[in-house]
């Protein structure tokens, strides 16, 4: 795993600048990179693995408004999926705020093992982020090996 603090700033409320970090998480799942792939396109399955988001619903094909749960109060956004490559990345950008942009990758290891790579810019703590990208990840591996054994 690896974090980087990032020099870009992005206008906050007034006339302060927040700056831009910048962190980025590996971990491999023990699935085929298709299986990984899927589970993660499915947007509205996001509040399964990334808690604090809640109430995904499409809005249109790139698209999708949903709220997020932070330090107690709920807040309402919408996401942008600015790319998808079938098997192995998704993009995508908080259109409501400049808090988060992201990226998904999945690189096969073997033909039944993945690594899952995920990158988050945003305003948040970097420290902060490291840790929750890397919870984020461990709920993703739980939730696609115990649905793939299942199957």
């Amino acid at each position: 795993m690896g974090a980087t603090p990032s020099n870009d700033l992005r206008q906050g409320s007034g006339s302060t600048f927040a700056p831009l970090t910048a962190a980025r998480t590996s971990i491999v799942v023990k699935v085929p990179v298709e299986r990984a792939y899927q589970q993660w396109a499915r947007v509205e399955d996001l509040p399964r693995f990334i808690t604090p988001v809640r109430n995904v619903r499409r809005i249109d094909e790139c698209q999708f408004s949903y709220s997020w749960l932070a330090n107690g109060a709920e807040s309402k956004g919408v996401l942008q999926i600015l790319l998808q490559i079938p098997g192995r990345r998704i993009a995508w950008r908080a259109l409501s705020n400049a808090l988060m942009s992201g990226v998904v990758s999945f690189e096969p290891h073997s033909k039944q093992e993945t690594e899952v790579t995920l990158k988050i810019r945003s305003v948040f703590d970097l420290q902060k982020l490291s840790v929750k990208l890397e919870e984020y990840l461990g709920n993703f591996k739980r939730l696609v090996e115990d649905e793939h054994a299942t199957k």
